[in-house]
Parts: C-alpha cells; sequence; structure tokens
C-alpha cells in the first residue's frame, strides 16, 4: 500500500490524472507480453489513473490482501498475488485473439486498452485465499467478488473490468489447487438461509447496473444499452434549445422550467433499481412475496427491454433450396445480453423457490392493497387538477395530452423526446407533479412493500400464536416447545384452553406431538379436532405422542406404530463415577486442558463473533450432507434465536466455538419441569469427546432444577424393541467397548425424526414399517443416526416410546409422503425419490 502511494506521487499523478507516456511505458498492454516490455504486467500494479482510483486501490489491497495474508500467510499471499497476476494476462490474451477471430467488437476493442492498478491480483488473491476461510464466508466472498466483477462487466465493459473477472477465475482455480480448504474441500449443500442470502446478493448487485454503466464515462459492455433506462429519462437544455424557435414562447418556457425540474424524470428511472433492492432485502428474510415480485420484476424487465431495444428486428431466416441455414444479424449477438441476463435471474429465484416460506402480515398485506391504488388515484387526481387549473387545455392535443402524459409520470420507461416535449404540462404544479410525482409515488410504495416483506406471519396469525405460547407453559411434553416453530398451523377448542398444532400435507393434519394447554381436557378437544379434520377433508395424524395420548386415541379407533424411543436422562442419579463413564470423564478432563468451558447464554446474548462462529459451524455441517437440512421437529439457525431456548457451547481460550447445543424448555403448569436437547452440531476441528463434554455439563447444569432431560429420539436410528428396552448395564457395555471412541455422525440435527421400529403388529404396519427402514437404510451413510443413537446409549438412559397414530390403513401412503414433506419441505418428491436413488446406488 506504501508503494502505492508512493509511486502514484513519483509517476507526477498526485493532484490529476497519470501521465500518457508513463502509462504508456510501464502500464500493461495485451501487446507487451510477446514484447520486450514483458515486465509491464508487473509495473502496472503500481500505477493508477488518478488520485481517486489510487486510494481505491489502496482500500482494496488492505482488504483483499489482508484477509488473504491472515488465511494462508504472507509467502503464499505473495506467491497468489503474482501467480493470478500473470494468469490473468494470459487469459486476457487469449480472450482478445477470440474476439478478433469473431470480429465482435466487445471484447475484440479491448486491445489497445491499458490495464492498471492491482484491482485484478488483489480480487484474484482473495478469491484463491477464500479456500482457507469457513464455508459460510467462502461463498460469499466468491459470490459477491465475481457479481460485482460480471455486473460491470456487462454493463460497463472497460477491459479493467474483465481482466479483473479473469483474475477471480484463475485465483478461484489456484485456490482449488494450492491451498487447503477449512473443512469440506468440496462444498456441497448449503442452507436456505445462505441460498436466500446469495439470491439477494446477486439480485442487488445486478440491480445497480444501469446506474453503473450511466455513471460511466464510457461504457461499452453487452448490458450498456440498459443505461438508456437512465440517461435518456428527459430531454437535456441543449436538445430543448435546439427543437425551440426563437419565437415560441412556450417552448422557451418549458426550456427554463427543464433547468429546475429536469432531474425528476432521472430520479424516476432509478426508481426499479430502488424496488430491486427493497426485494434483495426481502429474499435476504425469506418472504415469498419478495420472491415473487422479484421474479416477475425481471422477467418484465427482460421483455420490455425485448421490445425497446428491437432484439429480434435483426433475426433474418434464410432457406436456401436444398440446404438450411440461419443467419442472425450480428446486433442480435450483442443485445441478445440484455434479455437473457434478468430472464437467467428469474430462473434461479423460480428454482430455489423453496427456500422462501415467510408468508407477509396479512393484515399488512389488505392494507398495502387498498393503500397503493389509492395513493396511485390520489397522485393522479392531483396532476389532472393541476393540469386543468392551470390552463393545460390548450395544449393542441387536449385531453389527449393529459392521458398520455400519466404513463410518463408513473412509468420508469425510456419515453423519447418526442413525446415527453408533446404532453409537457405548463404550470408550476403541473411540472412540478409531471417531473417529480412519479419519484414520490414509487419512493412511498417501495417504503410500504420493505415493510411488508419484512412483517411475518407467524403460524396461523400473530394472536393465535400468541395463545399457543401460553397453552405451551401450562401443559405438553418433549416436543410441545417445536409447536411454535414456521409452517404450524393451529387449532383451538372453543375454550381456548387447548390446541392442537398441526402442519398439512397432501391431505394430512400432522401433529406436532400431542395437544398442549389443560392436561384434564384432552379427551374433549381430541373429539373436536378429529370432527374439524373430517369437516376440512383433512386426514388426522397424530405423531410422535406418548402412550397416555396414544390409549386415548386407541379407544377412537386409531392404530398406532412406534416410531421413536425418546431418550431420558435423569440428571439427579448421574454422577459419572466408575468404569462405565470413562468416556464422559476422559471428554471432560481433555476439555480441562484445552482450556474448553461450557457456555450457557441465549442467542440474542451472543457476541456478533460468537454468533458468526454457530452460523459457520452451521453451514459447514449441512454442506457436508447430501441432503438438506431438516424441519418439522428438528430446528436449524432460526429455531435458537427464541431467547427462551438455552444454548450451551464449548468455547476455549482463544473464543473458538468447538461445538453448540440447543435446549428447548419442557413446561407444566407454567414451570419448567425439563429441557429437551435439539440442535447439536460441531466444529470440523473440535476435539475429541465435545458432544459427551457438552450433555455431561448440561446434566450438571440442569440438575438443580428439573428431575430429568430428554435427548430426544434418534433419527431413523434402525432398532428393535427389545434393543430399545434394554437395561442400563447393557447400554454400558455398548458405551465402553465398540463405539468407545466413535463420534456420532448424526451430530447435526436432533428431535424426534423416527426411530424405526422392526416389530409391528399388522399387515399394514409392516407395510409402512418397511417403507421407514428402507428410508433408514438409504439416509444412514449420509446422517450416520445409528451412530447417534449408539452414543446416546452411553449415558445409560432411560427409554419412553413415541408413536405415530392412524385411523385408516389406506391412508398410509399418504401419511408416510406427509411426514416426508414436513421434514423437509424444501425438496419436491421427485428431488427426494432421486436422492435416494442415487444413496441407494452408492
Amino acid at each position: 500500500m506504501i508503494a502505492l502511494v508512493v509511486v502514484h506521487g513519483v509517476s507526477g499523478a498526485f493532484l490529476g490524472k497519470l501521465p500518457s507516456a508513463v502509462a504508456g511505458t510501464w502500464g500493461y498492454q495485451s501487446t507487451d507480453l510477446l514484447s520486450a516490455q514483458w515486465w509491464n504486467l508487473i509495473t502496472t500494479l503500481f500505477l493508477s489513473s488518478n488520485t481517486a482510483s489510487m486510494l481505491l486501490a489502496v482500500g482494496v489491497v488492505g482488504v483483499a490482501v489482508g484477509i488473504a495474508e491472515v488465511t494462508v500467510g504472507s509467502w503464499r499471499t505473495a506467491a497468489l498475488f503474482c501467480g493470478t497476476q500473470v494468469t490473468a494476462v494470459v487469459l486476457f490474451g487469449v480472450l482478445l485473439s477470440v474476439g478478433n477471430l469473431s470480429e465482435i467488437d466487445w471484447p475484440a476493442g479491448m486491445d489497445q486498452a491499458t490495464l492498471l492498478g492491482p484491482f485484478a491480483a488483489s480480487a484474484g488473491t482473495l478469491m484463491a485465499a477464500s479456500q482457507g476461510i469457513s464455508l459460510l464466508w467462502r461463498r460469499r466472498v466468491r459470490v459477491l467478488i465475481l457479481a460485482l466483477a460480471l455486473m460491470l462487466s456487462v454493463y460497463v465493459g472497460h477491459a479493467q473490468h474483465v481482466f479483473i473477472v479473469l483474475a477471480a477465475l484463475a485465483g478461484l482455480a489456484l485456490g482449488l489447487v494450492f491451498v487447503r480448504a477449512l473443512g469440506r474441500r468440496i462444498p456441497g449443500r448449503s442452507t436456505s438461509r445462505e441460498v436466500r442470502t446469495i439470491l439477494a446478493m446477486v439480485v442487488a448487485v445486478f440491480a445497480v447496473g444501469p446506474l453503473a454503466a450511466a455513471v460511466a464515462h464510457i461504457a461499452v459492455g453487452p448490458l450498456a444499452v440498459m443505461r438508456t433506462w437512465i440517461t435518456n429519462q428527459e430531454p437535456t437544455l441543449s436538445q430543448w434549445h435546439g427543437s425551440c424557435h426563437a419565437a415560441d414562447a412556450a417552448c422557451q418556457g418549458m426550456v427554463h422550467n427543464l433547468g429546475l425540474l429536469g432531474s425528476g424524470g432521472h430520479l424516476l428511472a432509478l426508481m426499479p433499481m430502488v424496488l430491486l433492492l427493497v426485494c434483495a432485502e426481502g429474499l435476504r428474510r425469506g418472504s415469498r412475496l419478495a420472491l415473487w415480485v422479484a421474479l416477475y420484476l425481471h422477467v418484465v424487465i427482460g421483455l420490455v427491454s425485448a421490445a425497446y431495444f428491437q432484439v429480434f428486428s435483426g433475426l433474418g431466416l434464410s432457406l436456401p433450396r436444398g440446404h438450411r441455414s440461419l443467419t442472425i444479424n450480428e446486433s442480435v449477438w450483442e443485445l441478445l445480453p440484455v434479455v437473457l441476463v434478468p430472464v437467467l435471474i428469474a430462473i434461479a429465484l423460480f428454482v430455489f423457490r423453496r427456500h422462501f416460506r415467510v408468508d407477509p402480515d396479512p393484515v399488512l398485506r389488505r392494507r398495502a392493497l387498498s393503500f397503493l391504488p389509492l395513493l396511485l388515484l390520489v397522485l393522479v387526481g392531483l396532476y389532472t387538477l393541476a393540469w386543468l387549473v392551470e390552463g393545460n387545455l390548450n395544449n393542441h392535443l387536449g385531453l389527449v395530452a393529459l392521458i398520455a402524459g400519466l404513463p410518463r409520470i408513473v412509468l420508469p420507461y425510456p419515453f423519447p423526446f418526442t413525446y415527453a416535449a408533446n404532453v409537457y404540462p405548463h404550470g408550476f404544479f403541473s411540472e412540478f407533479i409531471f417531473s417529480f410525482g412519479g419519484p414520490v409515488l414509487w419512493l412511498v410504495s417501495a417504503g410500504t412493500v420493505l415493510a411488508l416483506f419484512l412483517s411475518r406471519h407467524l403460524h396461523s396469525g400473530t394472536d393465535q400464536a400468541a395463545k399457543a405460547r401460553e397453552l405451551v407453559r401450562e401443559g405438553g411434553d418433549s416436543l410441545s416447545w417445536m409447536t411454535q416453530w414456521p409452517n404450524n398451523q393451529y387449532w383451538f377448542n372453543a375454550a381456548g384452553t387447548v390446541a392442537v398444532a398441526y402442519q398439512p400435507h397432501n391431505g394430512v393434519a400432522v401433529t406436532v406431538g400431542r395437544p398442549i394447554g389443560d392436561p384434564l381436557q384432552y379427551d374433549g378437544a381430541v373429539d373436536k379436532f378429529l370432527n374439524f379434520c373430517a369437516d376440512v377433508s383433512l386426514t388426522p395424524c397424530f405423531y410422535s405422542v406418548t402412550d397416555t395420548p396414544a390409549t386415548l386415541l386407541e379407544q377412537r379407533g386409531f392404530r398406532r406404530i412406534q416410531v421413536a424411543s425418546e431418550t431420558l436422562l435423569d440428571v439427579h442419579n448421574m454422577e459419572f463415577k466408575g468404569k462405565d463413564w470413562q468416556n464422559v470423564r476422559t471428554a471432560l478432563n481433555k476439555a480441562n486442558k484445552l482450556g474448553v468451558t461450557a457456555l450457557w447464554s441465549s442467542y440474542g446474548e451472543l457476541s456478533p463473533g460468537q454468533r458468526t462462529q454457530v452460523h459457520e459451524i452451521s453451514e459447514d455441517w449441512v454442506s457436508s450432507q447430501a441432503l438438506p437440512e431438516l424441519g418439522f421437529t428438528l430446528g436449524g439457525l432460526e429455531e435458537l434465536k427464541d431467547d427462551n431456548v438455552q444454548l450451551c457451547l464449548a468455547i476455549d481460550d482463544t473464543g473458538r466455538i468447538h461445538a453448540v447445543t440447543s435446549w428447548l424448555p419442557v413446561y407444566a403448569e407454567g414451570q419448567v419441569v425439563s429441557w429437551t436437547l435439539d440442535f447439536m452440531r460441531r466444529n470440523a476441528g473440535a476435539f475429541s469427546g465435545v458432544m459427551e463434554y457438552l450433555i455431561a455439563q448440561a446434566v450438571q447444569y440442569f440438575a438443580a432444577t428439573v428431575e430429568y432431560i430428554s435427548l430426544s429420539g434418534s433419527p431413523l436410528a434402525v432398532t428393535s424393541e427389545t434393543e430399545t428396552a434394554k437395561t442400563t448395564a447393557t447400554a454400558a457395555t455398548t458405551a465402553g467397548t465398540a463405539t468407545a471412541r466413535q463420534e456420532p455422525k448424526g451430530r447435526g440435527q436432533e428431535g424426534a425424526l423416527p426411530e424405526i421400529t422392526v416389530k409391528q403388529k399388522s399387515l399394514e404396519e409392516n407395510t409402512l414399517g418397511r417403507i421407514l427402514a428402507l428410508l433408514a437404510r438409504t439416509l444412514e451413510p449420509v446422517y450416520g443416526f445409528s451412530s447417534l443413537a449408539n452414543f446416546k446409549q452411553r449415558f445409560k438412559p432411560r427409554h419412553r416410546s413415541l408413536y405415530l397414530m392412524y385411523q385408516d390403513p389406506l391412508s398410509l401412503p399418504a401419511i408416510g409422503r406427509a411426514v416426508g414433506e414436513a421434514y423437509m419441505p424444501n425438496v419436491s418428491v421427485q428431488s427426494l425419490a432421486r436422492i435416494l436413488r442415487k444413496q441407494e446406488k452408492k
């Protein structure tokens, strides 16, 4: 950075532009590589075209190279810096050769450009070094760099921007080869949260593209024509002067008025960008409405661009006799990206639509649907009134001018100069509304839409969610806290004392555990809920219920299938003494030697750095799975943010988090009577035994307040009824022998996902059991649920069976599909089938 400042001052460009002689001698051009001035590809790194560019270069080098140096070290950073520069130079030469052979003006016209500054090498170095940072930031850094570079390349199109893209790609390739990856070498799946963040970044970056092209002194990229939307909105003063006769007083009057009000058209042209940025924020927050608005806007932009720029007017079809050939004019190739880029973004949004599940607040949505049309009517009414009062009816077009001027006010479309001249009004108020009414309308609308995107339709409504939250504290079981999670709907009895949380999938109402609320009123509430399901044509399925509600349902003709065996720890009786607890004591001693302690906290109490580490741990785990993050009774990052959820972090003296678990409260009569393990993930470099350490810490922490805690059911772990009922001595033997040092593979998501039993009582139960067992065998190599079940046996638990309750055996296929959709809402049936087939082949 010091060299950049010194060289800039010595070059004579400190208060002005870089002299052309200096740039020609020491700057890099494509012909220098094959000439005697090959060293220019290094010297050009220290040159800046002006002082502003130099300051920007200092900032870029400080951030990009600084991060790379911390990540991979000084010598590797220097090697990557030079390596990406040289590789990008070679790629740039190849690109120019291809452009010259194809005779397309862009990029063939770049061969005379002089490439100055360290921007490309810095971008390439950071891309290479990103291989050594956490997966969460690795994706974000790469997407942001590539998106910015591509946006500048296709909208502005300077050689420097294309050079940065090539350097970034070169750095990505060099990083994959020479930098050791932190965690997985090849990133796999991403969480829904990260998918939304990346899509929001792409939408935001490309939204500002037309503005970048308009601000640039010269824009030559394939999408540079999009600057017309911003720069051609209002006639310039010179255009008006050239079109007005000296004797035309009205025209001369418009010239003076435009000098004050002409910027309104440019502001109006920026409104699509503002709305897309609003959509980007909505996408980041998971708004389903923001997804469809953004998708619609990109499709409209693509179609309107095709019509405005007449992309297909140059398409010619020639079919000589005996031959078939298609001739496409060069202008089509140059204008085709104008349509393809927004359409491709729209396609990406549609493909990943399942990751957006947040609906807006219905009350705010209704208000917005009433307010926005009313706002438009008020603007049109005010303009019409001002237009008539100020005598614009004398216009030679009459009322046609009024009607034709309205689209010009509200639509950010590059209307031709002659059109604007014919409909432009006279008078201060009508001119003011004509120029600035549209931007005001759009800004208020954008604010309203942003508020709509940021609102959330919680479960079955805010009031119902609050009521359900109260009933959870009255009574429930280990899964009851999960009834408050997204995608759940609620049924309440008439007195409001009992509720049933359920998810409707495939015509089946899959409940989240047993009813919540007053246990004395469960009996009558179940009957009413069954009547409700019959009225709305839903098949009731009570999922993961214990013996008491299962017996109650059997009296009403339901049948049971055991789907899980909940693992319970009696914390008052656990002392970790004796040979059976050697593994746990070893984990505690190792943590003590490494300076690792347990930090109990809520998510809101964590520092920003600690939250980031939790996100990184979660993203790295999800990336390692062939299947997406599961839901329903398996919590993710979003479920950690409730202040009532307790987090336990294994954190060392340096502040590094080795692992994290979350614990959900279980209430009875307003008091916490137990805690349930939910979120359970560890750092890839965590010490062996970190999960034993965290659960042991939970036993000691909760022993003072509750009698037992739940480790939940082991997801899809294949056991038998006799194995489930094994004594603690047998469990201790298992923990002390074959699995003595085995870490749980299924450490990512706890909860009450089915634990399949082998013994069933009837043909239909066997049918569903075989289906679930097949799913268990297929997913076992991916999630390692059996090792997780074995891991839990180290704590000598007692077990409680959880059942799936159904009425009609013919509904079992629909129930199986509904349960699968509840756990994997982001995966279609077809996608799940493909994933399962791939795993079966493996």
